[in-house]
């Protein structure tokens, strides 16, 4: 939730699965609405470009 990627996370604490890193990383609700915030923003903002 600090803005490191997941699969960062998993590449250092050597995880083979990206499921052993989601068993121990638990994002609040907030956090994910800003995610998707955010990446509705970017894809409304591509779309604008496109056009």
């Amino acid at each position: 939730m600090n803005g490191v990627m997941l699969r960062d996370i998993a590449e250092i604490l050597g995880h083979k699965s990206m499921d052993m890193v989601k068993r121990y990383s638990h994002l609040s609700k907030d956090h994910l609405l800003g995610v998707m915030t955010q990446l509705n923003t970017r894809l409304n903002n591509e779309t604008l470009k496109d056009k």
